[in-house]
């Protein structure tokens, strides 16, 4: 029995290493998911100064979050590890997005396939509000560019037919970015055509002003 004894106390020593870590990477989640609405809000507010400091201190806790649970298979693919990158880029894709003018590839982000596919289809909803805040200023053609990146995204990641098991999650964003799109499709093309009518009836007036 001493070798069964010596075994499960080995266990024990691993299982403790692996709850300590546990506890410290549910609070770096925790972290990483505030900096990144910090972030996200930042950028809506185009305060570019505050949304690259929280930028910065995003990257460096996300290298160290990736770092802890690197060496722990149980850990580095769970569900919290998943959803704080998720939010991460999410945030990443969408400062890049309005600061930059790009987009971040897998390999930039440095992070598992699975939160960069979530990630990005949730950069597709931030896009949405961007989207409504440059209406409200009048911008259509950026709106109207905005949807093309929409649509881009939409697109590749809906041939990815594979099970939950796989990408847990993603079936359901695609829905929703489906109707996301569909949706804001519609909205712009109705303002569009709107303002094409106004600008239409502006410019008779003028032209019958001049008449008389």
């Amino acid at each position: 029995m001493e070798h069964i004894i010596r075994s499960i106390e080995e266990i024990d020593r691993v299982l403790e290493v692996k709850d300590s870590v546990r506890e410290n990477a549910i609070k770096m989640s925790r972290d990483i998911i505030r900096l990144s609405s910090d972030a996200i809000t930042y950028t809506h507010l185009n305060d570019r100064e505050k949304a690259r400091e929280t930028i910065q201190k995003l990257d460096e806790l996300v290298k160290e979050f990736i770092k802890l649970v690197e060496p722990h298979e149980e850990l580095k693919h769970s569900g919290f590890v998943n959803n704080a990158l998720t939010e991460y880029v999410e945030a990443k894709q969408f400062y890049s997005y309005v600061f930059e003018g790009r987009l971040l590839s897998l390999a930039e982000l440095k992070v598992h396939y699975v939160p960069y596919l979530l990630g990005l289809c949730d950069f597709v909803g931030e896009l949405r509000r961007f989207v409504i805040d440059r209406l409200r200023e009048r911008d259509i053609t950026k709106c109207f560019e905005c949807l093309r990146v929409m649509e881009l995204i939409y697109n590749a990641v809906r041939k990815l037919d594979y099970p939950d098991a796989l990408v847990p999650g993603l079936r359901h964003k695609v829905d929703v970015m489906r109707r996301l799109i569909e949706d804001l499709r519609a909205y712009l093309l109705d303002i569009a055509t709107r303002i094409e009518l106004m600008e239409a009836i502006s410019s008779l007036k003028s032209k019958q002003s001049q008449g008389e």
